[in-house]
């Protein structure tokens, strides 16, 4: 399970995310850094054009953006485990990777190959000029609607684009009434209608990181997870790969704001929620931990041919 939402219409903003990473928290995860998805000690230096946590047993990421100022988030849909031939992981990553492509054509080329992935919502965001020097993004909604399914993309609508949200429901399947959806749209649009030219940017960052801490207040196990945002740890079944299953603990692993203003400036923060101590024991993370990035789009490599008037 994992969660996210964001607005694209915000007057001085281009982009605010804010994104909940649920996972098994002994799956071997690299926090935030710059890297090219190379080999692991390629990566290790911290350079690249690429800021995303990895994924080290897949590869990939499940957000992440580039110094072009594109950005990916891939959620899972909710489904009985499968094998399939392509790991969801190189949908986000093959994007964010360095291309002369444009983004019609990139989001294009995903449907027209249909590779058969496990279920997944996948969202593409790529940045255009608007009235010649402020930042806008094109948005592409891309999913599967479940495990080997054919890969269909859409635009997102108008109320999507002012706030929007997607977890691990069917895109246009009741996905959006899920209850950590509807809640997460409502809390983002009140932060919104807070936020002003004069506004505090630490403010806004700790007000998402506050809408990601909601938790439901009834009993939380596989079946309602869909009913809270943050995810307090959970025992779960866990195939090892060695042909039989063990018992480990889930949840809400980290969160993520991106805040990317009209300008080009980016901000970047992943906090850890929730993980394992050096003694395997659950143990809540500390916000001192934070990770904070912030650098400036290389407005160079934005495609103008799609520039809006």
């Amino acid at each position: 399970m994992c969660v996210a939402f964001w607005s694209l219409e915000h007057p001085q903003y281009a982009l605010i995310l804010c994104s909940n990473r649920d996972e098994y928290l002994s799956r071997p995860t690299a926090k935030a850094h710059w890297h090219s998805f190379g080999g692991v000690r390629d990566d290790a230096a911290g350079d690249g054009s690429i800021l995303s946590g990895r994924d080290l047993r897949a590869g990939g990421t499940w957000a992440g953006v580039n110094r072009s100022g594109r950005v990916s988030l891939l959620t899972n849909i909710t489904e009985p485990p499968g094998k399939y031939d392509s790991s969801r992981g190189n949908l986000t990553s093959s994007f964010l990777l360095p291309t002369p492509s444009t983004f019609q054509d990139e989001v294009e080329s995903i449907r027209a190959q249909n590779g058969k992935y496990a279920g997944f919502n996948l969202l593409l965001l790529s940045p255009r000029t608007r009235h010649g020097a402020s930042l806008a993004y094109n948005a592409s909604f891309v999913t599967n609607s479940g495990g080997g399914g054919t890969i269909t993309t859409r635009d997102l609508s108008d109320e999507e684009r002012c706030c929007g949200g997607m977890s691990n429901g069917i895109d246009r399947q009741g996905a959006n009434e899920w209850p950590k959806v509807k809640h997460g749209i409502h809390a983002l649009q009140e932060v919104l209608d807070s936020v002003t030219e004069n506004s505090n940017e630490s403010e806004l960052l700790e007000q998402l990181f506050g809408l990601l801490t909601w938790r439901s207040k009834g009993p939380i196990d596989r079946s309602t997870l869909r009913n809270t945002i943050q995810v307090e740890p959970i025992a779960l079944p866990n195939s090892n790969g060695l042909n039989h299953t063990v018992h480990e603990y889930y949840g809400t692993r980290l969160s993520t704001v991106i805040l990317i203003r009209r300008d080009g400036r980016v901000l970047f923060a992943e906090r850890d929620v929730w993980k394992l101590s050096s003694e395997g024991h659950v143990a809540e993370a500390k916000s001192e931990d934070d990770r904070m990035f912030r650098f400036q789009i290389d407005w160079g490599d934005i495609d103008k041919s799609i520039d809006s008037l």
